[in-house]
């Protein structure tokens, strides 16, 4: 684990022991609260590939892990599990899960037919604050060199260009999807460093193509991004890397 992700690991650590000791003063508003805490951890930890496909996950150690109960981590887990990025039973054990090459197809299959659909809304509500935090973001991921932190500042760049769109049910259809594929994402960067760069570059043309207004181009740029992703995903996939 990088510096940095370890020092996001000890932030949500003690998030989680705070949120515990709060739960115990406030009965189940506060079991949710440290139930969204655990899930927000595990799941930056899935995402960024801290934690590898098929890694087994009890309540009990996870429990013991963050200093809290088992009852906020069993209900994280059952989130986690919903939300397709752990299989199997809180109650008998979990797994992260590990992304196929039909899964990865049909992901991006779906994604190919909706983000253009979302992106014109992005274009048409985008707001001057929304871009300069985009712009915030993009700097970010251009001075990171590690594929851990790189992937979770692509994903929060994804994210407001979502939430900019103002179309909610989409935008949570499309964070699921997203947060799927980000599970090869960051595989897919360990192997090809080169594709830091290149997602960088296609970013930038996105947020200019958004800043101009032009729907069209903007459309254009993010499919070719989901395209050259799918792509490399396919090649690494098939070949079992």
């Amino acid at each position: 684990m990088t510096g940095k992700a370890q020092a996001g690991f000890v932030y949500f650590a003690q998030r989680v022991r705070e949120d515990t000791v709060a739960a115990s003063r406030s009965g189940p508003v506060g079991f949710r609260t440290a139930q969204a805490a655990v899930a927000e951890m595990l799941r930056r930890e899935i995402l960024s590939g801290q934690m590898s496909p098929q890694t087994r996950l009890l309540q009990s150690e996870v429990a013991e892990r963050f200093e809290t109960s088992t009852t906020p981590v069993r209900e994280a887990l059952r989130q986690l599990v919903a939300e397709g990025l752990l299989d199997g039973d809180p109650h008998r054990g979990v797994t992260v899960h590990q992304i196929s090459l039909e899964e990865l197809e049909e992901i991006y299959e779906i994604r190919l037919r909706l983000e253009p659909l979302a992106m014109e809304a992005t274009v048409t509500n985008v707001t001057s604050a929304d871009l300069a935090e985009a712009e915030r973001l993009l700097d970010g991921m251009e001075a990171e060199n590690d594929p851990a932190v790189w992937t979770g500042l692509n994903a929060q760049f994804h994210a407001l260009m979502a939430e900019a769109a103002h179309r909610p049910r989409l935008a949570a259809i499309l964070t699921n999807l997203r947060n799927l594929s980000a599970m090869y994402i960051v595989r897919s960067i360990q192997g090809l460093p080169e594709r830091i760069t290149a997602g960088n570059d296609e970013h930038r043309e996105l947020v200019a193509a958004v800043k101009d207004k032009d729907v069209t181009r903007a459309q254009e740029i993010e499919l070719a991004h989901l395209r050259h992703t799918l792509e490399i995903g396919e090649h690494q996939l098939a070949a079992g890397s």
